[in-house]
């Protein structure tokens, strides 16, 4: 990992502890007013692979989308990693349960994993991301792997409290953002 990767994650994870819990609250409610109005332009197929909060973290609260993408009849996918440390997809039915585990993931109970069954839409996780649609997660690369694999090309959308930094280091491994959503508006890339 570069330092200023790492220095990047750190001044992220500064940023996101410095909001208060209800600023966070706060810009997860605007940010999904921008993406259900991204979303109205939408095509009839209505897939998407999402993730879900790790709240000691400060990401963006997906569980409201989740509920509004059950609620019109998208098809939900999310994530787990498997016993051999690899990324990869579950159905999320409606009567799906969340518990976290030692990390503070909410893993969805009682999924079956399902073969890359094409999807639309993923939303992928950030700590920051440029104008040109790279992004900065956690550094475990699960995304960026799981993307590479895919024999198919989902829309990827970012979900982020910030603005974008004018440019930040990336690898050859790394795969761009396609959209960011901020609560203030949407970024094409």
């Amino acid at each position: 990992m570069s330092s200023e990767k790492a220095q990047v994650r750190k001044a992220y994870k500064l940023k996101r502890a410095a909001l208060s819990n209800e600023e966070k609250e706060r810009r997860s409610n605007a940010l999904f007013i921008q993406l259900l109005g991204w979303l109205k332009g939408w095509p009839s197929s209505k897939t998407v692979h999402m993730f879900f909060p790790i709240k000691k973290q400060g990401e963006v609260n997906t569980f409201p989308l989740l509920h509004w993408f059950w609620e019109n009849d998208w098809i939900v996918f999310g994530s787990i990693i498997d016993q051999d440390g690899k990324m990869v997809s579950v159905r999320i039915p409606p009567e799906t349960q969340f518990v976290e585990d030692s990390w503070g993931i909410p893993i969805p109970q009682a999924v079956k994993r399902v073969p890359f069954e094409k999807f639309d839409l993923i939303l992928v996780p950030l700590l920051a991301y440029d104008e040109e649609g790279w992004r900065i997660g956690f550094g475990k690369g699960y995304y960026d792997q799981y993307l590479s694999e895919l024999d198919f090309q989902p829309v990827k959308v970012g979900l982020s409290f910030f603005h974008p930094e004018k440019s930040l280091e990336h690898e050859s491994h790394d795969i761009p953002l396609d959209y960011c959503i901020t609560p203030e508006k949407v970024i094409r890339f």
